[in-house]
């Protein structure tokens, strides 16, 4: 009897998926596309997002003159130790230096073949070297050679250079001081799990 039984609930469960199988069959083509639905109401207006970079800041390309920054000895000689030039920068404030980006960037080349790279500059090869220095309504550039705006034969200027503020908008997260010769403290800052 049990052999029956055991043959019965095999057949069923064939029966069944059989059925399942052959009960999902193919629809008909799709229909054509219905007319478009009216236009819903508005919604509710987002949240103001965070400010952009609305508020950059740059100059055009400016022609810079540097000046010998020189140190008169005892024996009435000079020496130069290098060349400075002041750029007048009014909308550089505090704030900007405080929380802003600010960068200045030097086209060697000229406004038909531009060949520009960020400050500070340092050719290894011709081992020229132009800093920038960052103060309340100001840039100063300095060099170890004179780094001043010139003319090519061609009447190209080249040498120019430009600044860009970049207003802060929002704050990065404030982080504590850690130790980070200190594993528990790591751990604990990370969220690491032992």
């Amino acid at each position: 009897m049990k052999r029956i039984f055991s043959s019965v609930n095999v057949s069923l469960l064939l029966l069944a998926v059989a059925f399942c199988l052959f009960s999902c069959s193919k629809e008909g083509k799709t229909g054509p596309q219905g007319d478009t639905g009216a236009t819903g109401p508005a919604g509710p207006a987002g949240p103001q997002g965070n400010p952009g970079t609305a508020n950059v800041i740059y100059s055009d390309w400016l022609t810079v003159a540097f000046l010998a920054d020189t140190i008169h000895n005892a024996g009435g000689t000079i020496d130069t130790i290098g060349f400075y030039a002041d750029l007048d920068v009014p909308k550089l404030d505090q704030s900007l230096i405080s929380t802003g980006e600010i960068k200045v960037y030097l086209n060697l080349g000229s406004a038909t073949t531009s060949a520009v790279t960020p400050l500070p500059y340092l050719n290894i090869y011709s081992n020229w070297n132009i800093t920038a220095t960052f103060f309340k309504g100001g840039i100063e550039l300095y060099s170890n050679g004179d780094a001043s705006t010139w003319k090519d034969g061609s009447g190209n200027t080249r040498w120019q250079y430009r600044y860009v503020l970049i207003p802060g908008g929002t704050a990065a997260r404030q982080s504590k001081t850690l130790d980070m010769s200190d594993y528990k403290a790591v751990q604990a800052f990370l969220g690491l799990k032992n």
